[in-house]
């Protein structure tokens, strides 16, 4: 019987418009491999799935690798999908940086190897998160509703944004190219992370302090940060301005989202970016200074194309019996 490979990978089809070099190359990599006799591969897409919607155990039956998406991989599903307790499931190639989705515990323990595509956006993420910034800072949902309603120009103006303090939780890959993007602003910058990068530090002028100390002295928040949890709640709320830009690009569960919503209401900072699905329709955004999409940070034809790229040489060197770059659990290689 082949072996089964699934690729939810919700763009990993799409035809990109600016053609980048890499385009396709991780659909002819994924093709070669169903096309090896020597190999016995089976490929299904399924990229329309719901990516909001947990993996259910009935979806990996008879499934050996996956390319996932942003949707959940829920320990007692990876316990049952697992080599280890009688399963098929050996590769998961998260499509994408980040593996929160994913229960690297369960999945270890179960004997399935999850992989990831360190740096394929850094840069994607990072201009997505500064033009997030210039939307909350210029209240552009507020704006954009009056001007398509045909009213001119009413409520509060916008913030400035140049020569002000940048606050950077998380310097990473694209915290950096954050910073480097806003350095045309002349802004000062303050980071926070548990691994300061010093030597970066030193050719941007950056200050590493603690996330309290960030959150009551910037005036610009943006989240890089890898934490599994929640680090921005109501204490931390309560330390920023009424004029703090609250910027999220990285995961939703960063942030208190209850929180943050009776943030903005009450006028207790300025504004929020979120690079998410807003799902809890009790909190209505209508008038808020609140910012939106859905998780597209990364959706540009170059992140598309190197993360298809990426995640299919992951799966093509475990099907040939070699060990896939990038793996986040590597513990799980010894036994």
């Amino acid at each position: 019987m082949p072996k089964k490979i699934m690729v939810f990978a919700s763009t990993f089809l799409d035809k990109l418009p600016t053609h980048p070099r890499e385009e396709g190359e991780g659909k002819k990599i994924l093709d070669k491999l169903e096309n090896d006799p020597g190999l016995s591969v089976r490929i299904e897409y399924r990229c329309e799935r719901n990516t909001l919607e947990p993996v259910k155990p009935g979806e990996l039956k008879g499934v050996h690798a996956i390319i996932a998406d942003v949707e959940d991989y829920p320990g007692p599903v990876l316990s049952q999908a697992g080599t280890r307790s009688g399963g098929s499931l050996q590769l998961i190639a998260r499509y994408g940086v980040g593996v929160n989705s994913v229960d690297l515990e369960a999945a270890t323990g179960s004997g399935v190897i999850v992989t990831n595509c360190p740096g394929c956006n850094s840069v994607p993420v990072a201009e997505w998160a500064h033009s997030t910034i210039m939307d909350v800072a210029g209240l552009r949902i507020l704006h954009h509703g009056r001007a398509s309603t045909g009213h001119g120009k009413g409520g509060p103006s916008r913030i400035d944004i140049s020569g002000k303090t940048l606050g950077v939780v998380g310097t990473g890959a694209i915290g950096k190219a954050v910073v480097k993007l806003m350095s045309g602003y002349g802004v000062k910058v303050l980071a926070c992370d548990p691994f300061p990068d010093t030597g970066w530090a030193g050719t941007c002028s950056a200050r590493y302090i603690t996330l309290a100390e960030l959150c009551s002295q910037a005036d610009i928040i943006t989240l890089h940060a890898s934490a599994g949890e929640t680090i921005i709640g109501e204490n931390e709320l309560a330390l920023m301005k009424p004029t703090t830009i609250l910027v999220n690009c990285a995961r939703g569960f960063l942030v208190d989202t209850g929180s943050a919503y009776a943030a903005v209401k009450e006028g207790r900072i300025w504004g929020y970016g979120l690079d998410e699905v807003w799902t809890d329709r009790e909190l209505p955004l209508e008038g808020l200074n609140i910012v939106l999409s859905p998780h597209v940070g990364s959706d540009t034809d170059r992140g598309k194309a190197v993360m298809q790229l990426m995640t299919a040489r992951a799966v093509a060197d475990f099907m040939n019996g070699n060990t896939p770059p990038h793996v986040v659990n590597p513990e799980v290689l010894g036994s």
